[in-house]
């Protein structure tokens, strides 16, 4: 079941956008018309803060256009948005159908996990400020996996065709709303990012015919156009003491109103 609802801020229009892959995962999707509109709910301190993935067989890459070291794998994790070149995070496009333009593996000590958080965007404001993200995880160091979910920003057929009035940034908010826990007891993650685009700024599915995920035909040939991914969180549930300041910090700022 897809749930809509339109949120308007200044300077910048906020379309939310949720999917539940199975009972209680869900995923929520914001857009803004500004290139750093969303770069406030970055994690500059989440759980792969700074690590460099691992590209697992099968990854194809970056975008030709894509040539400097810190535009790849560690802007993915460096707590930032778009940087300077303009090319931060452009994957490559012409995957194949059905296959995933990028696979990065991440590994880390186990942890609860609250959220997972995909930042895309382009300042050209097309199709590939969208997301298509498959993303598996392991609770025994990655000798066995499960998939959490297929994840896409938006319901295809969406436009998003260029101008400045268009969404240049995308965040995807991975959660589990019927518990603050996403996950418990992860120590891997395996993010299969896919194209999204038909160079027109349609959002496609990657498959032509059924998605096997969604078992849905969205009547739309497969995307090859790849997004640019700015950044990557993976968000750990904070531990009680970190959740009573909280509590008591919302309690002092409405008390004080």
């Amino acid at each position: 079941m897809y749930r809509h609802s339109l949120r308007l801020g200044a300077g910048c229009a906020a379309l939310l956008f949720a999917f539940s892959a199975t009972a209680a995962i869900t995923h929520s999707t914001q857009h803004s018309t500004a290139v750093n509109g969303l770069d406030a709910q970055i994690a500059a301190n989440d759980i792969i803060a700074g690590m460099i993935g691992t590209e697992l067989p099968g990854d194809l890459g970056w975008h030709p256009a894509n040539s400097n070291p810190a535009d790849q794998l560690p802007a993915l994790t460096d707590g930032a948005g778009l940087l300077g070149s303009g090319l931060t995070g452009l994957l490559n496009d012409f995957p194949g159908v059905g296959t995933p333009a990028k696979l990065i593996r991440y590994d880390f000590a186990a942890a609860d996990l609250a959220e997972i958080r995909i930042l895309s965007g382009n300042a050209g404001r097309d199709g590939r400020v969208f997301s298509t993200t498959v993303i598996r995880y392991s609770n025994n160091d990655g000798q066995s996996w499960d998939l959490l979910g297929y994840f896409q920003s938006d319901p295809s057929g969406t436009l998003n065709s260029g101008g400045g009035n268009n969404w240049a940034s995308t965040l995807v908010t991975i959660y589990d709303d019927a518990s603050p826990t996403l996950l418990a007891g992860a120590t891997n993650l395996i993010f299969e990012l896919y194209a999204v685009d038909n160079t027109g700024g349609q959002m496609r599915d990657p498959f032509d015919g059924v998605n096997p995920f969604t078992g849905v035909d969205d009547g739309l040939t497969a995307a090859f156009v790849s997004p640019l991914i700015w950044e990557i969180d993976v968000v750990e549930v904070p531990e009680p003491a970190g959740l009573l300041l909280l509590t008591l910090v919302g309690a002092l700022a409405i008390r004080r109103r």
